[in-house]
């Protein structure tokens, strides 16, 4: 696996030829962490060698706090459990279309991460897939078939998440995000939610239920059709871009953040202008 600068970012180009994560060295690095009793976040000014660990645990510690971009080249099929966990200064990931699994805490703890292209071939998300991560939106593509427990807890800025309907959704996929801070559900004094997982999954999924929120839910599509928001906007006014849901949120910031729009919001407002107009001359 080749490692090298790319926009500005050291990048792993990850092909699965070799395990990243090593469990003996994790384990060493963790133990010797809690008697430094340190925040849980890595920091460039600790000093390592001072530190009572093997030359071996340093080097894979220093390794994998390097990588800032990961790019999973074509062929790779599957993101073993815990191959990128902790690796705190990892902003982006992007997917080959090969890719059709993410397996358990495969990228837990990647507080530095922001960014996803996903592979439109994914099938599965596993368990704490991408817990503890720093994403502000998820689009899940539409071939998923379920994205499992906890998949995305603690993305504590999430606040957009697409799940297609067909997808199966596990227990708290979204606890602790931005977005579960909007829902009527509260947690008891034990820590759970005061409704079943059945409950909230079809809170998360239906948000944008209802004509009123249709601009909403077709900005949220795979591929957004301008024909299709067209006819939308027909019927509800162009006005139609800035009407919230009740996060807040408008069709205008689903579209922006939508990594499978090819569109802009600008070029739908072109569109719209021209055809109305095409409409008064005849």
């Amino acid at each position: 696996m080749r490692v090298a600068t790319v926009d500005g970012l050291l990048t792993l180009y990850y092909d699965g030829s070799e395990e990243l994560f090593d469990d003996e060295l994790n384990h060493e690095w963790f133990d010797k962490w809690y008697e430094q009793d340190l925040p849980t976040s890595w920091d460039d000014s600790w000093d390592l060698d001072s530190w009572d660990l093997s030359e071996a645990c340093k080097k894979y510690i220093r390794k994998r706090n390097s990588w800032q971009q990961v790019i999973i080249v074509e062929g790779v099929t599957m993101i073993p459990e815990y191959t990128f966990c902790d690796c705190y200064k990892i902003k982006r990931v992007i997917f080959a279309k090969t890719v059709i699994r993410i397996k358990n805490c495969a990228f837990i703890g990647c507080k530095s991460l922001i960014y996803i292209k996903w592979s439109i071939n994914i099938r599965v998300i596993g368990i704490n897939a991408f817990g503890g991560c720093n994403l502000s939106s998820v689009f899940v593509p539409p071939r998923c078939r379920e994205v499992e427990s906890f998949a995305f807890c603690g993305n504590k800025n999430l606040t957009i998440f697409y799940i297609p309907q067909e997808t199966v959704l596990g227990n708290e996929v979204v606890d602790g995000t931005k977005l579960m801070g909007y829902s009527r559900f509260e947690k008891n004094k034990f820590g759970f939610y005061n409704a079943g997982s059945d409950e909230i999954n079809a809170w998360v999924r239906n948000i944008n239920n209802g004509d009123k929120y249709a601009l909403h839910r077709a900005c949220c599509s795979f591929q957004p059709m301008i024909n299709v928001i067209f006819t939308i906007i027909q019927e509800q006014g162009i006005g139609a871009f800035s009407r919230k849901n009740e996060l807040g949120l408008t069709p205008s910031a689903y579209l922006k953040e939508n990594p499978f729009a090819d569109i802009t919001e600008k070029e739908i407002i072109h569109y719209y202008i021209a055809q109305m107009m095409g409409e008064n001359e005849s």
